[in-house]
């Protein structure tokens, strides 16, 4: 059998291919970016080009390069940019006031001052903080101060007078400002409104901020195998496939799928059609169009509206990604889709984001509408801890379903939706298979996942989650070579191993792109 002479073979190493069809080997041979073959110990050596070159892997495990079906890229970017008010680090909204009046001490009087991750849960006050509480770390500089969610921000006074937002004024559409019972004025709390801030009042990072950011964060995802990200952003412009068109161009490895409203999502993908040339290396790509869903107290968008959304999604063959998190959203959901298939019939594969408390009478249903769950099991891990105490302990077994969508059919990727929990993709393979809170808390033990099924989650079928199913998400021959090595088994290896997993390399298109420095 002729074989093409590769420009990368590594062999000596544990493959784990994530292809049912072959599963396991003991090297592959690259040529050009994509994988052209897999070794046997009792093969006969792959042959070279002229400057190909030869590798001992040393017993190392080689897995497909992960894929993130949902993260944050600028709110990640933001984030470096921001004071750091999580847990375990900070235990009362005391901490959060001393490290936001740090901060004042370190910008200009009037400069805006972003902070996030708290958590009330984990606060001794077991509440949100409030405007009252930021004006004590400072009058002189708005503040945002952004939950862990990012569904919650808390402004202070002067943030608040600068969002036009007083005793007497309307809440914006979606949106709920919190108010004292008795004079109307506003706490600073604000439930949605997310993007709204950002977009209209909290000043944006300068070019060097972002540049920085992204460079840092690039890093970060490549030292945890990372090689491809699903950007689930609704709120994704022009500005930003602009800003990730530049970005690859000059020193971003990862592929990115990059989703956008119903509203953005045409400029986009007008903007990209014409980019033939990073078509051509498919490094950057238009993914599904981004719907948010809130309860402020009613349905947002409405179940009406979310079918005319789903019905123009269907016109342009564009799938969706809905953000569903409570059993209200799932069924508008699955209503809208329906409703969409039988109006206009389609092959679409559209996306449920979270799924986070759904009951066992939506599954038939979305088995039934070949639909993708993308879901999070670091949640488990980062909140779970507050979802026993704060669900009501029958709906358990609703939050986060794994084993039960599979058992159904229901292809299921995983994201970390980071920044909102932790982006380390071992923690959230290693909670698929244990289902065990941060204090170590069962959370429904049901639900597990076996190792490969869990490793499928940041693999296979977040590939078909991003489109990329015949190129990424197994080491096949023709598929692209975004691989990992790392330093234990994951098929095989202890659970605290498997928690602490190191990558030791990550390769992309067949080019060594992050290496583990040794420790002496």
């Amino acid at each position: 059998m002729h074989r093409q002479p590769a420009d990368l073979v590594i062999e000596n190493v544990l493959v784990i291919t994530m292809d049912s069809k072959r599963p396991e080997a003991t090297g592959i041979a690259v040529y050009n970016g994509k994988i052209v073959g897999l070794l046997e110990n009792n093969d006969s050596p792959w042959p070279l080009t002229q400057n190909g070159r030869l590798i001992n892997g040393q017993g190392m495990t080689l897995l497909p390069g992960l894929i993130d079906a949902h993260c944050h890229l600028r709110a990640q970017i933001s984030q470096y940019q921001s004071v750091q008010c999580t847990h375990p680090d900070v235990h009362s909204i005391e901490d959060i006031i001393r490290l936001l009046r740090a901060k004042a001490t370190t910008v200009e009087k009037g400069t805006w001052i972003r902070a996030i991750g708290y958590d009330s849960f984990y606060l001794q006050e077991k509440r949100h903080p409030t405007r009252r509480d930021l004006d004590c770390a400072t009058q002189q500089h708005p503040i945002r101060l952004r939950h862990i969610t990012r569904h919650v921000s808390v402004l202070n006074s002067k943030a608040l007078e600068i969002a036009g937002i007083g005793p007497d004024s309307i809440d914006p559409p979606g949106i709920t400002v919190e108010r004292e019972s008795k004079s109307g004025v506003p706490t600073g709390i604000i439930y949605g409104g997310d993007a709204w801030l950002t977009q209209n009042f909290v000043s944006p990072l300068s070019s060097d901020e972002l540049r920085i950011g992204a460079h840092k964060l690039h890093q970060e995802l490549l030292s945890n195998g990372i090689t491809s990200v699903q950007d689930a952003t609704p709120s994704n412009t022009l500005f930003d496939l602009k800003f990730w068109k530049d970005n690859i161009s000059k020193y971003w490895n990862i592929s990115i799928s990059l989703m956008s409203n119903i509203d953005h999502h045409p400029t986009l993908q007008e903007y990209h059609s014409k980019e033939t040339v990073l078509e051509s290396i498919n490094k950057l790509k238009i993914g599904p169009i981004k719907v948010v869903m809130e309860n402020n107290p009613d349905l947002v968008p409405s179940p009406d509206d979310l079918r005319k959304i789903a019905l123009e999604a269907a016109k342009r063959n564009i799938p969706l990604a809905i953000h569903t998190v409570t059993p209200e959203m799932i069924w508008s959901a699955i209503d809208a889709i329906q409703y969409a298939k039988d109006t206009i019939p389609n092959k679409l594969v559209n996306r449920l984001e979270h799924l986070s408390l759904c009951p066992e009478s939506f599954l038939a249903d979305l088995a039934d509408l070949n639909m993708i769950v993308v879901t999070n099991p670091g949640f488990i891990y980062d909140h779970g801890d507050r979802y026993i105490n704060d669900v009501d302990p029958t709906e358990h077994s609703w939050l986060y379903r794994m084993k039960s969508l599979q058992d159904y059919g229901i292809p299921l990727a995983a994201g970390s939706d980071a920044p909102v929990a932790t982006a380390n993709p071992w923690i959230a393979i290693a909670t698929a298979c244990y289902r065990h809170t941060r204090s170590n808390k069962a959370f429904s033990p049901d639900e597990k996942l076996n190792r490969w099924n869990a490793l499928e989650l940041y693999t296979t079928n977040a590939a078909l989650a991003g489109g990329w199913e015949m190129e990424r998400g197994m080491i096949r021959p023709d598929f692209q070579a975004d691989f990992i090595l790392v330093n234990h088994h994951p098929l095989s290896c202890s659970l605290e191993n498997l928690y602490q997993m190191q990558v030791q390399q990550t390769w992309i298109d067949g080019i060594l792109v992050y290496e583990k420095q040794r420790e002496y």
